[in-house]
């Protein structure tokens, strides 16, 4: 089947990043780490020096090299070489342990939910991906069809960081978007994973007797599949997003700050620093981690020696902004600010103004039911009961952890300073996200540290003992429900993945915009270039396009006084057609001044129809510029 080689090359740039990690980190390793530990931190590691690898190649604009795939897979022999017979013996270990039914019961639901996940993870990328379409695989798409870097215009999240989007650059090079959207279904296995390792290492008193119906078993299971039964975490691993990214090394870098505050080890100390510069290369809010994880460390040791340590914290933070400070850098050369385009005010930014800010800022905060301390209050319970209210695509349900974590997190006791700082880190991801911008699956990162905060709570304290057995029933239920709320995807999605269906159809019948571009590639001249209204999602063209919506940069947010003016500064923009995809395009009473412009283009032959489908969402139509 065609969806295999997706499969398998989305697999080998994992264990590429495994066999670079295993060549970076064989100074540093010990006899302490158990298996399955040393190869989660081989490929966090090793994923991170690959996208930095990549992003040379793109800063080189090496990108048309048609072996360049082939170059950054290469390591992936490393992992044969000197992983395999590891993995091969504990493997016969592991066939030959002795399990509980609970055991078994917990190992079924997470290898259910991760099978599941996985069949709309290897349909290309569709409706439900529409950042994805819009920016994480279309900015790298237009980076290789350059060569490699440059300003685009158009599009500010071009100038975002990009760690996980470099990781796509080899599917997308080899015209296999399915491989490279497969990439973030495997970083959120990684996540269930680092999950488990954290809360077994630093979080599991081995103690759990959760009754007779629940027998003893490490809280691992709990934090695991407290995560992995998220509903929005199960989308998440079905797109070619980052937010999972953002977790993987969150959790990671706090791991090895607890590894170091046990050990004092350098090499711990350094590790989290790496990982929380690579949080920071995946989207900007990561950058919050970094100070968050130096004030837990400076507090930490405080409270154990009553003594400060500025020289460790200090070196976590300088090795943690030199790790992600390729991309800030990247930003900064390109548009004059390195958080572009945030704090506007104070950094300014090509092609931006105050006016966008404001715009921008005022879009981000839609999200969430309010900014005020009622609100705050009551957000467990929103999340859970009203999940809309915090995305823009309906049905991504956060689940109960929240609202079920808050009573544990009130009553618990905190026996040890790992807790207290775990519990604090939650809460700091928390009221960042509170003040910031309120969207649900940015607060991935927080949810990863809670399955963790709260199974280590009720491992701790014998006094939960019944608390646990219902926390366990809430979270199986939370895992079904997850499974359930992707049965559409998976119908859709099977017969492309297993073969019954060509891609076209899929897409066709998935993406509604997926015919009108389809149209475009076929029977647009090769040097037209499109106009996109209503829509931001280029990925399928391969034609030149821009986005010419009002509010997505400067070039096309202005005001025209007349249709001549509008279609004589589309014509200067080299604009040749335009495609209005009116399902998300403002009807003709609620138009805005461009968009009126737009429907009287329409309407005098200026814009000339030439393409036009009716889908389920609505009428995509291409236009020709008179």
């Amino acid at each position: 089947m065609d969806s295999l080689i997706g499969l398998a090359l989305s697999i080998l740039v994992i264990l590429s990043g495994a066999g670079i990690g295993g060549l970076v980190r064989a100074p540093m390793r010990r006899g302490d780490e158990s298996l399955d530990e040393r190869i989660l931190l081989d490929i966090a590691f090793g994923l991170g020096v690959l996208s930095l690898i990549v992003f040379v190649f793109g800063s080189l604009r090496l990108f048309w090299w048609k072996w360049l795939p082939y170059v950054l897979l290469l390591p992936a022999l490393g992992f044969f070489w000197r992983g395999l017979p590891d993995i091969a013996f504990a493997a016969r270990g592991f066939a030959t342990r002795k399990r509980t039914a609970f055991d078994l019961l917990c190992a079924f639901i997470l290898v259910a939910v991760a099978v599941m996940v996985l069949i709309p993870a290897i349909a290309p990328p569709s409706m439900s991906d529409w950042d994805s379409l819009a920016y994480h695989l279309a900015v790298p798409k237009l980076w290789i069809k350059h060569g490699g870097f440059y300003y685009i215009e158009f599009a500010s999240h071009s100038n975002f960081p990009s760690l996980t989007e470099m990781l796509y650059i080899p599917g997308l090079i080899l015209c296999r978007p399915d491989a490279a959207k497969l990439i973030h279904y495997w970083i959120g296995v990684l996540l269930a994973m680092a999950v488990a390792i954290l809360t077994r290492k630093h979080f599991d008193s081995k103690t759990q007797d959760l009754s007779r119906a629940f027998p003893k078993v490490g809280n691992a299971w709990m934090a695991s599949i407290a995560l992995a039964g998220m509903p929005i975490v199960l989308w998440e691993a079905t797109t070619a997003y980052i937010d999972l990214a953002t977790a993987f090394y969150t959790v990671v870098a706090v791991h090895l700050l607890l590894e170091y505050v046990d050990k004092m080890e350098r090499r711990h100390l350094l590790g989290c620093a790496a990982c929380a510069g690579f949080a920071a290369s995946t989207k900007m809010t990561g950058l919050a981690l970094i100070p968050m994880l130096a004030i837990w460390l400076l507090v930490y040791r405080w409270t154990a020696e009553k003594k400060v340590y500025w020289k460790p914290t200090l070196a976590l933070v300088l090795v943690a902004f030199a790790t992600c400070l390729p991309w800030y850098v990247k930003t900064y050369l390109y548009t004059g600010n390195p958080v572009y385009p945030f704090f506007y005010s104070i950094f300014g930014g090509r092609d931006w103004s105050a006016e966008l800010a404001r715009n921008y800022s005022t879009l981000q905060s839609r999200f969430g039911l309010g900014h005020g301390p009622a609100a705050f209050l009551t957000l467990p319970y929103d999340l859970a009961i009203r999940p809309d209210a915090f995305y823009d695509t309906p049905g991504l349900f956060v689940g109960p952890i929240f609202l079920v974590a808050v009573p544990i997190l009130m009553v618990a006791r905190y026996r040890t300073r790992k807790l207290v700082g775990l519990a604090l880190l939650f809460a700091a991801h928390v009221v960042a996200w509170f003040v910031l911008t309120q969207q649900s699956r940015y607060l991935i990162p927080a949810f990863s540290l809670l399955a963790v905060l709260v199974s280590g709570l009720l491992s701790a304290d014998e006094s939960f003992r019944r608390t646990r057995a219902a926390v366990w029933i809430v979270l199986f239920a939370t895992a079904i429900f997850g499974l359930w709320t992707l049965v559409s995807f998976v119908k859709a999605a099977a017969p492309c993945v297993f073969g019954f269906e060509a891609h076209d159809d899929y897409l066709r019948k998935t993406l509604d915009i997926y015919p009108a571009q389809e149209f475009v590639n076929n029977n647009v001249p090769i040097d037209a270039k499109l106009a996109l209204f209503g829509d931001t999602r280029g990925f399928y063209l391969d034609r030149s396009y821009v986005w010419a919506d009002p509010g997505h940069n400067a070039r096309f947010t202005r005001y025209f006084g007349s249709l001549g003016e509008f279609i004589s500064y589309l014509r200067k923009a080299g604009i040749t057609h335009a495609m209005v995809n009116f399902r998300f395009f403002p009807t003709r009473t609620r138009a805005g001044a461009q968009a009126r412009l737009v429907y009287d283009a329409i309407e005098s032959g200026r814009f000339q129809l030439i393409y036009q489908t009716r889908g389920r969402g609505g009428v995509v139509a291409v236009y020709e510029l008179r």
